[in-house]
């Protein structure tokens, strides 16, 4: 009975450390000593196995589907107590004429036995994979860049915002980089419009840019005050009255303004909308500090990255 008691304490030590202790990660200058290989043939195969399950019987595109679809992007390996697991991002490519590429973010074991949705320190019960999905998630700008340029000033730091006017962090995202107005050279904007009442207001702050008009308060206007109506016109009457050259360049008759805007600017934004979906980018905001990708509202890193 010693015995049995001794080693079922063992086993509760050991179950206790995996779960407990913080993730050491891995640093990507210094990759740990004989990482276990993913597999990425095999990993593609259970990929494609999964989406034909999930498809059987609904579309019939599905049954050709294969591996040639799947591309593994990114493999990130990290290690949590000594254990080594890989996070991965997955792009399916289309299969039906009207879709887009898809993402899927996983973290997996060497030998593709088990995925984790994801794994808790017990000490704080934060998730121990936010550092690596982060990494994970992180993509390139095309190069030939995103969104269009808003503001020039005399810092040092190059802006892209990929938001939506009322989308309430991407606010708040907006009023950090008016109120560091000062360190930026460039702020570029690309709309991703998420709300229906966000595509007409898009369409205005486009106008405005082709215009040469001051776009930059217009753009401060749009995500600070702004209300979201219940139709276009209701927001066209709040542009017109906070900016009168934009009620002189409409004229009074704002349903058809509203119509000629959305019919002029929406397919540059969707189109705009479309390349962000294509590099992985789902959601808003995300903003790129010279380069480097912050999801949210993830101000420290703003600090960091713009002292």
């Amino acid at each position: 009975m010693r015995i049995q008691h001794h080693q079922m304490g063992l086993c509760i030590l050991l179950v206790y450390m995996l779960l407990a202790l913080p993730a050491a990660w891995a640093q990507t200058d210094t990759p740990p000593v004989k990482v276990p290989e993913l597999n990425d043939a095999l990993l593609k195969e259970k990929i494609v196995s999964r989406i034909q399950r999930a498809n059987a019987g609904k579309n019939d595109a599905y049954k050709n589907f294969d591996i040639s679809k799947v591309i593994v992007e990114k493999k990130i390996a990290f290690q949590i107590v000594g254990q080594t697991l890989y996070a991965v991002r997955i792009k399916i490519l289309p299969v039906l004429p009207d879709q887009q590429n898809e993402f899927l973010y996983l973290v997996v074991d060497p030998t593709l036995t088990v995925q984790y949705s994801d794994i808790l320190d017990m000490n704080t019960g934060f998730t121990a994979l936010s550092q690596v999905m982060m990494e994970l998630r992180r993509v390139s700008l095309p190069e030939k860049g995103l969104g269009n340029e808003v503001y020039k000033g005399a810092g040092t730091h190059d802006i892209v915002l990929i938001s939506d006017p009322f989308c309430p962090y991407c606010r708040h995202v907006w009023e950090y980089l008016s109120q560091h107005k000062d360190k930026l050279k460039s702020l570029k904007m690309s709309y991703y419009p998420i709300h229906t009442e966000s595509e007409i207001a898009c369409a205005v702050l486009e106008f405005a840019r082709r215009k040469g008009m001051n776009v930059f308060d217009i753009i401060n206007f749009s995500y600070t005050r702004l209300n979201s109506g219940k139709s276009p016109v209701d927001i066209l009457k709040q542009y017109a009255a906070e900016f009168p050259a934009l009620k002189k360049d409409w004229g009074n008759n704002l349903d058809a303004v509203a119509k000629k805007l959305q019919s002029e600017y929406a397919p540059a934004i969707q189109k705009e909308q479309l390349e962000a979906k294509n590099i992985g980018i789902m959601g808003t905001p995300v903003t790129f500090v010279d380069g480097y990708m912050i999801e949210g509202g993830n101000f420290p890193k703003f600090n960091e990255l713009m002292p």
